[in-house]
């Protein structure tokens, strides 16, 4: 058996607790509208892979050991739950910009009367139904997430507002004669101060930015129905974007304030080999977020 091949470390990742990120970690600051999100990587300030310096494509030297060695090049397998998942991150993130439980906004939920699988169709078909749409309603902005039941039919996630500030109201039998393919389910969306982490396939309630293993692989199966390369969202124009830049640890914490803190989580991520003692710390990931709508019980 090839000696690489039984070196060959596994990737782990586990939920840590008490562990308080160095003040100058790397950060990540994400603003969208009620919501704000910190993601602290250990990494990007203590960086465990300084000591090895490449000198070519396939070599690189180890100053610690004082020794030549060898990439190993490997074809590296596509995830697509952990491509996905990053998808919905950023979706979270944009809904939330401009979602924020108003009374000028709407969710439509547009359904096929008969079973649809065919991905390009469905993207097509609400094509036609926005054009007709923001024919009669030109002051409205959209995002809509193209989803799969888990028969793998696919259904039209709507979130609708208008661009003045109003109370938005269309009659559910005017959406279904321009929609034409099913029934239409329509609600407000007053009442969630974190609109994002409703749609995000991943995320679980009371956890909206968990990432242990199980809750990353709660929906795999659905994910799975999406093709690749396909953009299972989209947006019109006057959509906002969220606000994100980076900074230290310590000066990310003066931007937001501790009461309205809901989540937060720490992960280590580790590199194991067969050989206990050889285990790798690689990175520790802390997550933070906060919703201005929100405070902690007792503040």
């Amino acid at each position: 058996m090839n000696k690489d091949k039984e070196n060959k470390p596994k990737v782990t990742a586990k939920e840590i607790y008490n562990y308080s990120p160095h003040e100058n970690a790397w950060t990540e600051v994400c603003f969208s509208g009620n919501v704000v999100e910190l993601k602290v990587l250990e990494r990007k300030a203590h960086n465990n892979l300084s000591h090895i310096k490449k000198l070519n494509k396939h070599e690189y030297y180890d100053t610690k050991t004082g020794e030549v060695k060898q990439y190993r090049h490997e074809k590296r397998e596509k995830n697509p739950v952990r491509n996905m998942n990053r998808s919905f991150e950023k979706l979270r993130q944009l809904i939330n910009t401009n979602f924020t439980g108003a009374i000028n906004e709407l969710h439509i939920t547009l359904t096929y009367s008969e079973k649809m699988n065919d991905f390009d169709k469905a993207s097509k078909d609400f094509k036609r139904f926005w054009e007709k749409l923001h024919y009669y309603y030109p002051d409205v902005e959209f995002i809509r997430i193209i989803e799969p039941h888990q028969s793998g039919s696919w259904h039209i996630h709507l979130l609708l507002k208008t661009i003045k500030y109003g109370n938005l109201r269309i009659e559910q039998k005017e959406i279904e004669t321009l929609w034409e393919h099913g029934i239409v389910k329509i609600k407000k969306t007053t009442g969630y101060d974190n609109v994002g982490a409703y749609f995000s396939v991943q995320l679980k309630h009371h956890a909206p930015i968990a990432e242990t293993i199980d809750k990353q692989h709660a929906k795999s199966e659905r994910l799975l129905f999406y093709p690749p390369n396909k953009q299972f969202y989209g947006y019109s124009k006057g959509i906002a974007k969220p606000i994100i830049f980076c900074t230290t640890y310590q000066e990310a914490l003066k931007l937001v304030d501790e009461k309205y803190l809901i989540y937060s989580s720490s992960m280590e991520i580790d590199l194991e080999y067969e050989n206990a003692d050889e285990k790798v710390t690689v990175n520790r990931i802390h997550r933070r977020q906060y919703n201005k709508k929100r405070t902690r019980k007792g503040e």
